[in-house]
């Protein structure tokens, strides 16, 4: 059985994929349609602006959590607490995600087992 340290950087890795796969897919597949939309309030600039930012913001934080989660697995963050969080949460809403888009969103797979990896790794700390 491969080292918990192992699992925590595969879910990093997963991080900096989903993250990027949703500023790439998510930029091209919602957020210019979004602002090319009649809706008025896309005519608002401010509006506009951020809501590409908070898009673009949620990549942000995965980066952040792959940092965390890499960091963990080398002991440079030693909080068990933390990452059993970033798991939980990973899980609750992957699976959230799948129910309330009936497994169409295609985002689900990853966030989940990037909770599962993560809460699995501290389960074999244990």
């Amino acid at each position: 059985m491969p080292e918990p340290a192992f699992f925590l950087l595969m879910a990093a890795a997963l991080c900096v994929i989903t993250g990027l796969l949703h500023s790439v897919l998510g930029e091209q597949r919602l957020i210019q349609p979004l602002l090319a939309s009649d809706l008025p309030i896309m005519q608002n600039n401010l509006a506009r602006q951020v809501t590409r930012f908070a898009w673009h913001w949620t990549t942000a934080l995965w980066l952040l959590v792959a940092a965390t989660l890499a960091l963990s697995a080398y002991s440079l963050i030693d909080s068990v607490h933390l990452l059993v969080a970033i798991g939980g949460v990973h899980v609750v809403m992957g699976l959230a995600d799948a129910i309330l888009t009936r497994g169409q969103h295609i985002g689900w797979p990853l966030i989940t087992l990037i909770g599962g990896l993560t809460l699995f790794a501290v389960y074999q700390t244990q």
